[in-house]
């Protein structure tokens, strides 16, 4: 994870949540130079997320051995439930432990990425703080008002359930409340999305600004731009046109603060970064990959479930409040899936897009030791094969979304099949009374 100025707000409200037990040591001009691992709130995560497990389960065994259920009436529905809520588990469980073990690797990706600030700051002015700020407070706020009114809308359909079926001498609204703890932990779990989304996004942007540099190691290939470039000097009177012939002689190339340094040494430099940034590609995977790996199956199930639920209220009772909750809760499930590729994708995008500059730099460039150099870029990026991956059995991009849909369409086929048998023993039962 990305801990910076930049991106304080998501850190400690992840810490709130126990994914980022960590304590940040600054120096007196307030620069942040290590990462420590404290005790308390390891503690503090673990009894949060496990207290929450507990009494999650606890609240599943209740509906099941209940007289009226309110989610456990077939068999179909107990296995789909027990398991829509067993991966929600253990990707918060996972998600708590990532950041307990992952201290080595968040502090060998904020070093990558802080040396990265500091090399390219060189060439190209550095994007804002508070605008960096600003994206990950509005994905905070966006998620948490989705999720919690989500939450809402559930918990009361739910009690309209409960008091259709209640008995007298029982409480159905009590099944109801079993399950808040389940509820508490989709908190837990939206922001651990938001945390990893954000160090994707925290290289990407690095992989952007990387790309803008090279269009400014040579001003004659910058004439159409396909990246918006910042800090470029003006030249509108003849002796700024006289400066740039001079310079261009000279081998020599402006950078956003006015220095003069040389095309070789500024490609030597941007392969150096595009290395180490990919190698934050793997940190980030390393850090997060067995949660990664369990919110994927998350989604995968939640997806098969709340669609198989869909189908079910459509064709059988037809509740439409109910249909309702389950379109959204769907949406939510998409949402939270492509909050996870989506990051991934642009990074990846931004980093081959690299590959197809350094192509373009090489057709143009006229300077042989220039394009020796560029040559040895293009090689280093042509054997770059990093990406972000979930414990290295699959990689996250948007190859993955095609995967999902037939696993989710074959799934579904399987449990109508499952339904239909558990129904014909009740026709049957009806026929013979």
């Amino acid at each position: 994870m990305e801990i910076s100025e930049s991106t304080k707000v998501v850190f400690f409200v992840s810490r709130v949540f126990g994914l980022a037990p960590y304590v940040v040591k600054r120096t007196t001009k307030g620069q942040i130079v290590d990462y420590k691992r404290n005790l308390l709130l390891v503690i503090y995560g673990l009894c949060v997320v496990f207290c929450l497990a507990g009494l999650t389960f606890k609240g599943i065994f209740f509906d099941i051995n209940s007289k009226k259920p309110i989610r456990m009436k077939t068999a179909t529905s107990k296995v789909v439930t027990t398991l829509d809520v067993s991966v929600v588990v253990s990707a918060c469980i996972c998600g708590v432990f990532c950041g307990i073990y992952g201290l080595p690797f968040v502090r060998e990706l904020n070093q990558r990425l802080n040396e990265a600030d500091d090399m390219l700051s060189i060439y190209i002015a550095a994007g804002k703080h508070e605008k960096k700020k600003w994206r990950g407070l509005t994905m905070m706020a966006f998620v948490g008002v989705t999720i919690t009114g989500a939450l809402a809308l559930d918990i009361w359909v739910w009690y309209r359930i409960a008091d259709k079926i209640k008995k007298e001498n029982q409480d159905s609204g009590a099944n109801v409340l079993g399950y808040c703890p389940f509820y508490a932990l989709y908190y837990i779990l939206m922001m651990f999305h938001i945390l990893f989304a954000q160090s994707a996004l925290g290289i990407s942007n690095r992989f952007r600004r990387l790309n803008v540099a090279l269009y400014h190691v040579f001003p004659e290939f910058n004439k159409t731009p396909i990246i918006e470039i910042t800090s470029v000097s003006s030249t509108n009177n003849a002796s700024e046109r006289l400066d740039n012939i001079t310079e261009h002689k000279l081998g020599l190339t402006t950078v956003s603060h006015g220095k003069w340094v040389f095309p070789n040494r500024v490609i030597e430099d941007l392969a150096y970064i595009h290395a180490s940034l990919s190698t934050g590609v793997i940190l980030v995977s390393n850090t997060f990959g067995v949660a990664l790996l369990a919110i994927l199956g998350s989604c995968l199930l939640h997806l098969v479930a709340t669609s198989y639920f869909l189908m079910v209220e459509l064709v059988g009772d037809k509740d439409a409040v109910f249909s309702w909750i389950q379109a959204l809760w769907l949406f939510i499930h998409i949402f939270r899936f492509l909050l996870t590729v989506e990051p991934c994708h642009i990074t990846n995008v931004e980093s081959r897009r690299t590959m197809t500059i350094v192509c373009n730099l090489m057709r143009t460039c006229k300077d042989s030791s220039a394009k020796a150099r560029l040559e040895t870029f293009w090689r280093q990026l042509v054997g770059n094969n990093s990406t972000f991956t979930a414990c290295g059995l699959c990689s996250i991009d948007r190859h993955i979304i095609t995967s999902y849909c037939g696993a989710i369409t074959t799934y579904l086929v399987i449990l109508i099949q499952f339904k239909e048998a558990d129904d014909k023993p009740n026709r049957t039962v009806q026929r013979s009374l």
